[in-house]
């Protein structure tokens, strides 16, 4: 065996022990948008539904920037001799077009919250979903999330619900969402055993409003 084969082979192991293993560093946390981030004009609510009217559902940010919330002024189902005026489905299908040039945000959580009272006998349905929608296409981005809870009578409280989001794991879908239109949707359904038994589902004991707040997690584009 020639000299410098021979050296290399009697340094090949020591080299191995002293080369470190590469390790793969945790992803940096982004912070949210330094600058405000605002809503363009004013939601558009979807009037084929009946849980709410134009002007009666108001979206906000936090000064900063890491939760989105809507609240529904007039979202309201109700079932039995007291319905009233209300149907036994209530449904709100809103959209919204945000400015933030150069980020785009994702729901890591939603907390939805609301007031519900149940005679026995009577079941609720609670639906919310949103889902980001590119603007010349229509069609549906990856990153879409729902909350569903079912309840039975006997029963009257508020209600909080709780639930991750679907987060996207790459900035391509994240920053196609940058220039999309945002869409939430909630509902209630209510069905009763019989004619005589009262449900109604609305907007908490704390300020009479239905409310959905989604916890943000953004990305710079």
């Amino acid at each position: 065996m020639h000299l410098p084969t021979l050296l290399f082979s009697l340094l090949l192991p020591l080299l191995t022990l002293s080369t470190p293993t590469p390790q793969r560093l945790p992803p940096t946390p982004v912070s949210p948008p330094p600058s405000a981030v605002s809503v363009i004009g004013t939601p558009i609510v979807d009037t084929s539904g009946s849980g709410c009217r134009p002007g009666t559902v108001g979206v906000a940010f936090s000064s900063n920037n890491t939760i989105f919330t809507f609240i529904f002024d007039d979202f309201q189902a109700a079932i039995g001799p007291k319905a009233g005026e209300y149907s036994k489905r209530a449904l709100c299908k809103v959209n919204v077009t945000i400015a933030s040039p150069g980020w785009a945000f994702d729901v890591e959580s939603v907390d939805f919250r609301g007031f519900v009272g149940l005679d026995k006998g009577v079941d609720a349905s609670l639906v919310s979903r949103w889902k980001w929608v590119d603007v010349k296409s229509g069609v549906d981005i990856k990153g879409k999330g729902n909350i569903q809870k079912k309840l039975s009578g006997p029963f009257e409280d508020d209600f909080l619900i709780h639930k991750d989001g679907e987060v996207s794991d790459t900035q391509q879908v994240d920053c196609a969402k940058e220039s999309a239109r945002f869409q939430i949707t909630i509902s209630a359904s209510l069905e009763a055993a019989d004619a005589m038994v009262n449900g109604f589902v609305k907007g908490d004991s704390v300020d009479a409003k239905f409310a959905e707040m989604l916890n943000l997690k953004w990305r710079k584009c």
